[in-house]
């Protein structure tokens, strides 16, 4: 085990290093396609709900701007819709409506 001062010392390195390392990251300006594309509507779609919830406490969008328009879009409407999906036959499932208890 290390001692507290070590310990700290280390963190403190990996940290700065990191801030260093992201310091001269730079992003590649927007073209007309840089935007995310049907798989990347489809995941965010999933997990709109989720993220609407968080949107409440954190600055989070559910919803990529600038996109690659209609494909973005239609991955998003079956991405969101999967997810209801998936919501609504677990809600059904622990309600019963779907699964026969046993007694």
């Amino acid at each position: 085990m290390l001692p507290r001062h070590e310990f700290y010392r280390r963190v403190g390195l990996i940290a700065g290093a990191a801030a260093l390392l992201t310091a001269c990251a730079s992003q590649s300006p927007a073209g007309p396609a840089a935007g995310p594309g049907f798989l990347g509507g489809l995941l965010h779609g999933f997990f709109a709900i989720p993220a609407l919830a968080g949107s409440l406490f954190w600055p989070v969008r559910i919803y990529a701007f600038p996109n690659t328009g209609f494909f973005y879009e239609l991955g998003f409407v079956f991405g969101f819709g999967f997810s209801n999906i998936l919501l609504l036959l677990s809600l059904m499932a622990r309600i019963g409506g779907l699964l026969v208890r046993k007694s």
